[in-house]
This record gives C-alpha cells, sequence and structure tokens, in this order.
C-alpha cells in the first residue's frame, strides 16, 4: 500500500513540474506580433552601410546619424532609441564584410533595430551575424541561443518570421 502512495505521489508531482515549465513566453515573439499588428511602435535604431565611405552608420528613426564605424571595429556599444546594441563590423577570411548585432549589457527586454533594410527583433540573449558576400548578397543568419524575428512587409501586410 505504501509504494502505490509513493507511486501516485511520483507521478503528481511529475505532472506539477511539466506545467510550471510549458508556457514560458517568448518575449521576442510578443514583440514581434505586437509589432505587426500595429499595437507596439518598433521603434529602434537603424544600421546602414555607407558606400561612398566603406563605414557602417547608425541612424534612429528620422535618419538622423547616431554613431558610425570603420571596417575593423569590434564591441562598440550604441545607444539608439533607449536601446543598447553591441556592434561589430569586420571581414571574414574570404573577404566578406560581416556586422555582427547584439543587445547591450543594460537590456533587460527584446531590442529592435533594422539591419541593412531588415527589422529585426532579437531576444536579450541571440545575436544576429549579417554577411554580405562580393556580390552584394546579404545573409542573415541567427546564433543558436535566444529568439530571431525578422519583421517584412508584402503587399502592405506585415508579418513575423521565426530565424
Amino acid at each position: 500500500m505504501r509504494l502505490h502512495y509513493l507511486l501516485w505521489a511520483f507521478i503528481l508531482c511529475l505532472r506539477f513540474m511539466s506545467i510550471g515549465t510549458a508556457s514560458t513566453p517568448d518575449p521576442a515573439g510578443q514583440q514581434a506580433a505586437g509589432i505587426v499588428a500595429g499595437v507596439e511602435s518598433g521603434l529602434g535604431g537603424k544600421v546602414v552601410l555607407n558606400e561612398k565611405t566603406n563605414r557602417l552608420e547608425v541612424r534612429d528613426e528620422q535618419g538622423c546619424l547616431i554613431d558610425e564605424m570603420a571596417l575593423g571595429t569590434a564591441g562598440k556599444v550604441v545607444d539608439v532609441a533607449g536601446q543598447e546594441y553591441i556592434l561589430s563590423f569586420g571581414k571574414d577570411d574570404m573577404g566578406r564584410r560581416s556586422v555582427l548585432v547584439r543587445a547591450g549589457p543594460g537590456m533587460q527586454k527584446p531590442i529592435t533595430v533594422e539591419v541593412l533594410g531588415r527589422k529585426s527583433i532579437l531576444s536579450i540573449e541571440a545575436s544576429l551575424l549579417v554577411t554580405i558576400d562580393l556580390k552584394n548578397r546579404i545573409y542573415y543568419e541567427p546564433s543558436i541561443c535566444g529568439n530571431i524575428y525578422m519583421i517584412s512587409k508584402k503587399n502592405g501586410v506585415a508579418e513575423a518570421v521565426k530565424l
């Protein structure tokens, strides 16, 4: 009889543990859904490549220059619209330019940033690697940890895609 009670207690404990871990919210996903629905503004910085100077520029939503980086810059912290980004800009061993974006140390919520024309929402653990090949094709690669959502508009309808 005692074994019977222990077995049921064990099953009951497993049930409570699975309920507690089943529904952890994804703040980046919630923010992406809010932007797509029009509930959130999605204000953030814009990271653009200036082809004339071959520098990476960080701009705010109005287009004002906040900061710029030369090739070979690593781990620069930039604050735009109350969001902190850590940016690196360099070349890989094949001569392709690359940009690495992640949330700054002071961020406690997901960041919104437009990198080379694509609006992205990054969770605080995530990083996004953007590579530009020699034919100027752009590749977006997510990190292993964290969540990244890309916001795009097709025919006037916004959608969020998880990378």
